[in-house]
């Protein structure tokens, strides 16, 4: 005759029968977010999307698939050197749709492949993976929800920098890495400028330079096309030698600095992979993809940090020697009303100073130069000479007061 053993005891026995061979139960945590963190940048196909190794964590193959999955999309969103939520106020509004896109990270998820490695933790199986996440869709997921400000919104604000991009090295690669930057920034609604060669406005920048003590050329041509930002650029490409084979690879380095003030903003390195090509420049598209988004992440979270405190303008004032001191004082108090932030004086002469002077809710040189126009009771009238970008050249006083250009 069979006996009948009760459930509680056969649960029971399980449970002991699996502690005395040392194996774990295996139960996946009750949350939609990643059980690994584990993922890594590998490159960019392109600018709007990028290849992720991550490692995901599981019961089964296809819950380790599914948690690395996850795991790639987390580090676009918080990891590594150039997340999509760049700020605090960014992370806090993404709690609210964070859910809906980890549970369906496929909707991101463009290619991935089979598995990179396999091993077990514990009871968890870990296995890693490749994946071409398309950020572009990601990032429009958040613009959308109102988790990131829409480059329209952030003009209206603060208003977009105007960018100037230039070759730090006289190579072709380096003047092809400019080209690519140049569309990136485009088409992403900031205003690129090109420096023009203008003879007049030539000799008054380098007058300008030479009052402040500085013979930077990116610096004189950055005042020349009128930019808030200028990012000089340099490129290398050098041979790999592997499996009797050669490869390509390239690197594309950036510096972006505020051209009123010389302030860096940002620095990056992009790099390309290891590519058995002939032609030099498709590592170089590589490596600057790569660089392009890095670089523009960084002039983004500098420019909202520093214009909300107000636009930094450069205004250089002219005027006779027997009239400058009380057309500098007049100016000076100018600025004090103006601006709240300290006012500063880069350079001064008997007859010339130049300032920088952050001012909120005035977009150009030429709107400040009415402001400053309708403000100003010192001797005589301001009188315009050159008006580019953030840079604002004026002569005041009585009479003829000549600028002395070489």
């Amino acid at each position: 005759m069979k006996k009948k053993v009760p459930l509680l005891l056969v649960s029971f026995m399980a449970l002991t029968s699996c502690a005395s061979t040392g194996k774990q139960l295996c139960q996946m945590p009750h949350t939609v977010e990643p059980l690994s963190r584990e993922a890594q940048f590998v490159e960019s196909s392109s600018t709007a999307e990028y290849i992720i190794l991550a490692t995901g964590k599981g019961c089964t193959v296809n819950q380790a698939l599914n948690d690395a999955r996850k795991a790639a999309i987390w580090f676009i969103l918080f990891g590594g050197d150039r997340p999509l939520l760049q700020t605090a106020k960014e992370r806090r509004k993404a709690k609210a749709i964070l859910e809906e896109i980890l549970k369906n990270p496929q909707n991101y998820i463009r290619w991935e492949s089979a598995p990179k490695s396999k091993r077990k933790e514990g009871p968890y199986t870990v296995m890693s993976f490749l994946f071409k996440i398309d950020v572009g869709a990601l990032k429009q997921k958040l613009l959308d929800e109102g988790v990131l400000e829409a480059t329209e919104e952030i003009s209206e604000e603060v208003g977009l920098p105007f960018i100037a991009v230039l070759p730090a090295s006289n190579d072709e690669f380096s003047k092809f890495a400019v080209t690519v930057i140049e569309e990136y920034l485009q088409d992403r609604d900031y205003e690129v400028y090109v420096p023009e060669g203008n003879e007049k406005i030539d000799k008054i920048i380098k007058t300008v330079a030479s009052l402040e003590g500085k013979t930077d050329p990116y610096y004189m041509e950055a005042m020349q096309a009128g930019s808030d930002i200028f990012v000089k650029v340099k490129t290398s490409v050098w041979k790999v030698n592997k499996y009797g084979r050669v490869f390509l690879k390239a690197s594309a380095e950036a510096k972006a600095y505020e051209t009123a003030t010389g302030k860096l903003l940002g620095a990056s390195t992009g790099f390309s992979p290891e590519r058995n090509v002939t032609s030099p420049e498709a590592v170089v598209q590589e490596a600057t993809n790569d660089l392009a988004d890095k670089i523009t992440l960084q002039i983004r979270k500098a420019w909202l940090r520093e214009t909300r405190k107000g636009k930094p303008f450069k205004i250089v004032i002219f005027s006779s020697e027997d009239q400058f001191k009380d057309v500098d004082r007049s100016i000076y108090r100018l600025f004090r009303k103006l601006s709240r932030r300290p006012i500063k004086r880069l350079a001064s002469g008997k007859s010339a100073t130049t300032y920088v002077v952050y001012v909120k809710g005035i977009p150009n040189a030429y709107e400040l130069f009415m402001k400053l126009e309708e403000m100003y009771t010192g001797p005589g009238k301001l009188e315009k000479v050159l008006d580019s970008g953030s840079l604002l050249i004026l002569k005041a006083g009585t009479g003829d007061t000549d600028i002395e250009i070489e």
